[in-house]
C-alpha cells in the first residue's frame, strides 16, 4: 500500500470543512487504514458509526441550502448506467436504489461534518462518490463539472494498492455489487479504474504539496 497526501492550499476552503479524505479505488485498503489511524489515536468517523436516519435528514438540510447541485447530481447518476441485457428489471431496481443511497449518504455525511473543528479522518466521501456518479469511463470535463457541483472537501489521502493486491482481496470477498452480477460489477471495476487515474489527475494538479507517506502494512 502507498499513501499521497494533498494538502489544500486553498485557506477559505480549509476554513469550509476539515476532513482528510480517503480516497482510492476498491479494495485498495482505505477502511482497514481508517481503522488503523482511529486505533492509533486518530480521529475519524466510519461509515457505520452514523445511522441511516441521522444521514438521511442531514440529506433534507443539503438539499435545502443546495437544491439545483443537488438535482443535478442525481440527474447525473440516473443517467450514466452500465447496461446488460442479462439483468433484470428486479436488479437494476437493487441497483437504483444502491447508488442512489450511497449518494444521498454523502451528501448527508457531509452536512453532518462540515462544521467539525477538529481535523479528522472520514472514507466513503465526497471524492469517492464520483465512482457511484459515474459508472462508464468519463473524461477530464466530465468529472471537473462533476466536482464543481460536489461539495468543498478538505485534504486527500489517496490509498494505492497495486492491482495484484486489490483482486487478491477482491478474490477473497468478491467484486462491489457482485451478488447482482459479476459480469456489471467487472466492468463497473474496469471503468473505476480507468476513471481514477483521470480523477488522481486532476487532483494532484488542483491540490499540493504532494507529500509522499511510508509503506502502511496492515
Amino acid at each position: 500500500m502507498r499513501i499521497l497526501l494533498l494538502k489544500n492550499l486553498r485557506e477559505k476552503d480549509n476554513k469550509k470543512i476539515r476532513t482528510i479524505e480517503l480516497f482510492g479505488l476498491s479494495r485498495s485498503g482505505k477502511t482497514s487504514l481508517l481503522k488503523e489511524l482511529i486505533k492509533k489515536g486518530n480521529k475519524g468517523i466510519l461509515t457505520r458509526d452514523i445511522s441511516s436516519e441521522k444521514k438521511l435528514f442531514f440529506l433534507f438540510k443539503y438539499f435545502l441550502k443546495r437544491p439545483i447541485k443537488t438535482l443535478y447530481l442525481f440527474l447525473k447518476l440516473n443517467t450514466n448506467w452500465i447496461i446488460y441485457n442479462n439483468i433484470s428489471l428486479k436488479d437494476y431496481i437493487k441497483i437504483f436504489k444502491m447508488r442512489n443511497s450511497y449518494l444521498g449518504s454523502v451528501l448527508g455525511k457531509y452536512e453532518i461534518v462540515k462544521n467539525k473543528k477538529e481535523k479528522f479522518y472520514i472514507d466513503e466521501f465526497i471524492i469517492q462518490a464520483l465512482f457511484m456518479i459515474i459508472q462508464k469511463k468519463s473524461d477530464e470535463k466530465e468529472i471537473k463539472n462533476l466536482l464543481k457541483k460536489l461539495p468543498s472537501i478538505g485534504e486527500i489521502m489517496l490509498v494505492e494498492s497495486n492491482k495484484k493486491e486489490r483482486y487478491k482481496r477482491i478474490k477473497n470477498t468478491r467484486f462491489p455489487a457482485q451478488q447482482i452480477s459479476e459480469d456489471y460489477s467487472i466492468e463497473w471495476m474496469k471503468n473505476s479504474e480507468y476513471n481514477y487515474k483521470i480523477i488522481k489527475k486532476i487532483l494532484i494538479k488542483k491540490y499540493g504539496p504532494i507529500e509522499w507517506m511510508k509503506r502502511i502494512n496492515l
